[in-house]
């Protein structure tokens, strides 16, 4: 999909993060939006602020984890653009802990948020999508999906998922006119979990601006089937533990995400930054 101007797009978590910043890229682009969050205040700024910029967008209050909510979603969206060409999969929650200490509630939440809706919402689309024979669907993904991170178990794990269903999803569209991408950041300067945090990342993983994340989403939507946004060449490395998985656990305590983790982990136990459950953004370790 190469000139987006007119197109329709859904976006989820548009209201706070990395979806405000999808959002402005997206209008920038001129597509007109769907935006969709918990928070109807913030949700209708980011709309406004869309708009704008020369495009029509509305609002819809949602809570992904709602499949009855995904449905009045889709069907308002077909009924005020008749149709959607790109969904963004862009809402997420992050818990840091140690998984012996999560609640089954917590896992639950986390999986039906950051893995579950997604593909709700993919399957809620992609008929139309599929009978038109164009759209695109992207999946905002994580660093933490290409490698575990510590304390984030839960969380890697659904960003391993979204991986892995995107690549299952463009072996299954082939020929059709319909595809999937992923967009991998990694940690997130300004905006997002890790900004929220205040925490300064390993020197090897220096943070990302978000506008490098959103220009990745373009990215996606215009072809590419897997974005990496990183601040240095990071496949060879990620190449490396695959061809020596041993080395896996070494590598990622000398680059420092261990030890980062675990700080991180200690802060929020002593009261000085809370467990993160919110509405969108990504980072390396977890976006929300």
């Amino acid at each position: 999909m190469k000139d987006l101007r007119g197109s329709v797009a859904l976006l989820t978590g548009a209201s706070r993060g990395l979806g405000v910043y999808v959002a402005r890229a997206l209008a920038r682009e001129g597509m007109d939006l769907v935006l969709a969050a918990r928070s109807a205040d913030r949700l209708e700024a980011v709309r406004r602020e869309c708009e704008a910029l020369g495009v029509r967008a509305i609002s819809v209050p949602c809570d992904v984890t709602s499949r009855d909510d995904l449905h009045a979603l889709v069907a308002t969206a077909e009924r005020e653009f008749g149709r959607i060409d790109v969904l963004v999969n862009n809402a997420g929650i992050e818990i840091t802990a140690p998984l012996a200490e999560f609640s089954f509630d917590d896992i639950d939440n986390v999986i039906r948020t950051n893995l579950n809706a997604p593909i709700w919402l993919t399957k809620l689309v992609l008929p139309s999508m599929l009978a038109r024979r164009r759209g695109v669907v992207v999946h905002m993904a994580s660093m933490a999906g290409k490698s575990g991170v510590p304390y984030n178990s839960i969380y890697s794990a659904t960003k391993h998922a979204l991986i892995g269903l995107t690549e299952s999803m463009n072996l299954e569209l082939e020929g059709t006119g319909v595809r999937a991408g992923v967009v991998c950041p990694g940690f997130v300067a300004d905006a997002g979990m890790w900004a929220d945090h205040g925490g300064k990342a390993p020197a090897l993983l220096r943070e990302v601006s978000p506008e490098k994340v959103a220009d990745a989403v373009l990215k996606v939507i215009r072809g590419s089937s897997e974005q990496l946004v990183t601040s240095g060449p990071v496949r060879p490395l990620l190449a490396l533990g695959a061809m020596l998985p041993g080395m896996k656990t070494s590598m990622i305590r000398r680059m420092g995400l261990t030890s980062l983790m675990r700080g991180e982990l200690e802060k929020m136990r002593a009261g000085q930054v809370a467990a993160t459950q919110r509405e969108p953004a990504e980072t390396a370790g977890g976006g929300d």
